[in-house]
């Protein structure tokens, strides 16, 4: 099975270079490992640790890297975009760049968005993200919508699908992986995954749920759960 992961990888076109492919591990009939990634292929999830980074500040981004804007982020992770985009690639996702405006000649927002590819498109890029950590003996599960609120009004931010946005090659490099930013709240188009919900072209009003979220650094576990299985 890691002889097919890997021409499916070079297939996608994901690498410049092949040496940089990293190595698919089989762990049993539907679990694969990734460096630290976990991929079921029969539960449709990737399973990978991070750690708290923000509880207090304004946030724009759910999860990076240290490369990333840690200043701005809820979580932080080692796992690359890289090795995160490719399991999401082999497990049948489809990127949508539905919620990324379309720029003019100057580089400039045009208020006008890409459209998903297809209804096929816009079905297998959808997902949920579930977050778990343990303290002082107890499990605690929660998804990103409770440990966000909307600042002004201390609400939750709204439930919403996160949209696998793919983020962009840049040279033959993946964005996210250069910058960092995985997962953005408020929309970045070089995000590997981005929030759908409203508000989410709003910088100024996201803020971490302190009351549910544990102390910075407190080891977690991110899921990510694709909603809808390819055909």
């Amino acid at each position: 099975m890691r002889t097919v992961f890997f021409f499916t990888l070079l297939n996608l076109g994901l690498f410049a270079d092949v040496q940089k492919v990293p190595e698919v591990v089989q762990i049993d009939e539907t679990r694969y490992r990734l460096g630290a990634i976990e991929i079921d292929s029969a539960k449709r999830t990737i399973t990978f640790p991070a750690e708290v980074e923000q509880t207090e500040v304004l946030v724009e981004y759910l999860l990076v890297t240290a490369q990333g804007k840690v200043h701005e982020s809820v979580f932080i992770t080692e796992v690359d975009a890289l090795e995160l985009n490719i399991a999401m690639k082999l497990l049948g996702y489809k990127e949508s760049k539905e919620l990324i405006q379309i720029l003019d000649e100057n580089h400039e927002a045009t208020g006008v968005y890409f459209k998903a590819k297809d209804e096929q498109t816009k079905r297998l890029s959808r997902l949920s993200i579930s977050v778990y950590w343990e303290l002082d003996g107890k499990q605690y599960h929660y998804h990103p919508h409770q440990l966000i609120n909307v600042e002004s009004t201390a609400s939750h931010m709204p439930n919403a699908p996160w949209i696998y946005s793919g983020s962009m090659l840049n040279k033959g490099k993946l964005q996210a992986s250069l910058t960092g930013d995985i997962i953005a709240v408020y929309t970045d188009r070089t995000a590997l995954i981005n929030y759908s919900g409203e508000g989410r072209e709003d910088d100024t009003i996201w803020l971490p749920n302190k009351k549910l979220l544990p102390p910075l650094s407190t080891p977690v576990t991110i899921t990510l759960t694709q909603t809808n299985k390819p055909n």
